[in-house]
């Protein structure tokens, strides 16, 4: 089940009900939230009480619903894929609706899902250990017994039967299965954080892409704006050339100039084709389809950066949910320690029958040939207690294992932090520049757009070059990509910032 997003220009916000229904002892699970370019949020979820059973919530889609939508289709069938089908293509697409596609359709989030699920299943199975299990037994027999006596044998023969009721229940056991189901417990916390940045993952790969695809899309018209000034300057000088104003070699460089636009706006329709590959994988769609985007151009951009990246590394390292699913799983290996030493101590187990035992047409020789039958009620009752006192120090080093497990578990942790540290300030000095070149790369488009228009019309009375003309049209198509490009830059490094620290909002929760 895939949450819906709300869609906004400035930012949008991802949840999710579907995997607080799968946390018995975890406070519920929020679908990563991703708000480029100014903030991101995320709800804080509500506690859930750990020996409630995992019932799932109300869900906005059918899970059975969305499985069969994205089930693999049939060789032979169409082209599209089954996961296409709720593709709008009509429909203008922004950020945030691709990312609830995205959401809906990609293959990655499934997995993410049925992981959860899975952890929520191995949970209660860890819980079902404290429950008895009572076992229903019955067997029917032909039997031929002998035994010898003087000068003979007593051969009996005849049908035999039982039926029974056998019960097991572990009483004690020196804290065996809450060590199990604390370790359950963890694991599904550290699956539903997964999950929660498996969803932050993707709608980052769908944001970057889409500014790349969209930036590429940029190029192509600055590449036909470029084109077109090219022939024009080209049709200048020829009929400058016609009126004896020009030389041969300056129409020559003029055609030079214009072919060599003509080739960056082939490249640059090709790049689009691959960038537009890039984003339906990241959409998780079939590439035939053509969506209607919204243009890069309408996207507003970050101002400045709100706090600085000591708060935002503080902040991530409280909320980021790989770093959490790290915590949990540390959490989970101090659990298996807990469990593995507890194998040292006895348990103490209670054990009943209770049945019913049938002989029937029961004959014996030598005898008069009669024949009998017999019915007895079958009762056990036992208190089992169950040492092991050695065992070739198995548990001794399974003690050891667990313990070394949890120590490299405490290191991953440790890693992790150092990492997301790095990537903050990586990602908060990229933001940063990238600010600071827009604002360069503006004024650059300002100052070529000017000297070329200037140029031009210097050039048509007759006080600049061929050269210089061409030479401010090179100029202005480059200052057009480096105006695009730096678009396109801040808005993946405020992505990407927004990544890394996997920020979220308190006060989102209020609002769903």
């Amino acid at each position: 089940m895939i949450p819906q997003s709300n869609r906004s220009l400035n930012k949008f916000v991802l949840t999710s009900a579907a995997i607080r229904c799968l946390v018995p002892a975890y406070r519920g699970g929020t679908i990563a939230a991703l708000i480029l370019l100014t903030a991101c949020t995320m709800p804080k979820p509500a506690p859930v009480a750990e020996n409630d059973p995992p019932i799932p919530a109300k869900p906005a889609i059918s899970w059975h619903a969305y499985q069969a939508q994205n089930s693999p289709q049939e060789p032979g069938t169409s082209g599209f894929p089954t996961e296409d089908a709720g593709i709008d293509t009509k429909q203008t697409y922004d950020l945030p609706a691709l990312v609830d596609l995205a959401l809906h359709t990609h293959p990655e989030t499934r997995i993410s899902w049925e992981e959860a699920k899975a952890a929520a299943a191995r949970l209660e199975r860890n819980r079902s250990s404290w429950y008895p299990t009572l076992t229903a037994m019955a067997f029917g027999q032909h039997f031929t017994s002998s035994f010898p006596i003087p000068g003979s044998a007593l051969v009996s023969n005849g049908y035999a039967a039982l039926a029974s009721l056998d019960l097991a229940w572990t009483l004690f056991d020196f804290g065996r299965r809450e060590a199990l189901v604390d370790a359950g417990a963890e694991r599904l916390s550290a699956a539903n954080f997964a999950f929660d940045r498996k969803h932050q993952e993707i709608a980052y790969r769908v944001a970057s892409s889409f500014f790349v695809y969209q930036a590429a899309l940029a190029k192509v018209t600055a590449a036909q704006q470029t084109f077109a000034s090219a022939k024009t300057n080209a049709d200048s000088v020829q009929a400058k050339l016609k009126q004896g104003l020009a030389t041969k070699p300056d129409l020559l460089l003029a055609l030079q100039e214009q072919a060599k636009s003509s080739y960056d706006l082939q490249d640059a329709r090709g790049s689009v084709t691959q960038t537009r590959a890039d984003l339906t994988t990241n959409l998780g769609i079939s590439p035939a389809y053509s969506l209607q985007l919204i243009d890069l151009s309408k996207l507003p951009l970050p101002a400045e950066l709100a706090q600085s990246v000591e708060k935002i590394v503080d902040q991530a390292l409280e909320r980021r949910p790989d770093l959490l699913a790290r915590l949990a799983e540390l959490r989970a290996r101090e659990a298996d320690v807990k469990k593995a030493r507890a194998e040292f101590w006895p348990k103490v187990s209670l054990r009943g029958m209770v049945g019913n035992q049938y002989w029937g047409n029961v004959r014996t020789k030598p005898s008069g040939g009669e024949s009998y039958s017999a019915n007895a009620m079958v009762d056990t009752a036992m208190l089992n207690v169950e040492w092991t006192l050695f065992d070739g120090f198995e548990r001794n080093n399974a003690v050891r294992e667990a313990e070394a497990k949890r120590s490299a578990s405490q290191a991953q942790l440790d890693a992790l932090r150092l990492e997301i540290m790095r990537d903050i300030w990586k990602a908060y000095a990229d933001t940063k520049t990238a600010l600071e070149k827009r604002e360069f790369a503006l004024a650059l488009l300002k100052a070529a757009e000017e000297s070329y228009a200037a140029t031009q019309e210097s050039y048509t009375h007759g006080f600049s070059t061929v050269i210089e003309l061409l030479s401010a049209q090179k100029d202005l198509a480059r200052a057009r990509f480096t105006e695009i490009d730096s678009r396109a830059a801040l808005l993946r490094s405020a992505a990407t910032l927004v990544y890394v620290s996997g920020e979220q909002n308190p006060e989102a929760s209020d609002e769903h």
